[in-house]
């Protein structure tokens, strides 16, 4: 799922049972259909729900240190090794 800068929807972290998802959403009660329909088309004949489910709307400070991964590498250790080599030759030609 990918949210736009100027979208009114925010990030939900949705747990219920024994199942936890994230989906975008304008609010926590559109968030918990989203995450009971998610669930649901996922897990099938296993899904369950408990009497309650917790809602989280993720904020920017969910975390308080971001962690950058290089994609470069992220594309390497998927076994996209024509893309990795790609880009880390693009990396390279950005510091020069």
């Amino acid at each position: 799922m990918i949210k736009l800068e100027d979208s009114n929807e925010s990030f939900y972290f949705c747990t219920s049972a024994d199942w936890s998802t994230i989906v975008l959403a304008v609010d926590e009660n559109e968030a918990a259909k989203e995450a009971i329909e998610c669930a649901d088309f996922i897990m099938g004949d296993k899904f369950t729900v408990s009497a309650c489910m917790r809602v989280k709307k993720i904020e920017e400070k969910f975390e308080e240190k971001d962690i950058l991964i290089r994609i470069d590498q992220v594309f390497a250790d998927m076994g996209m090794n024509e893309k990795a080599r790609d880009l880390t030759e693009i990396i390279k030609n950005l510091k020069k």
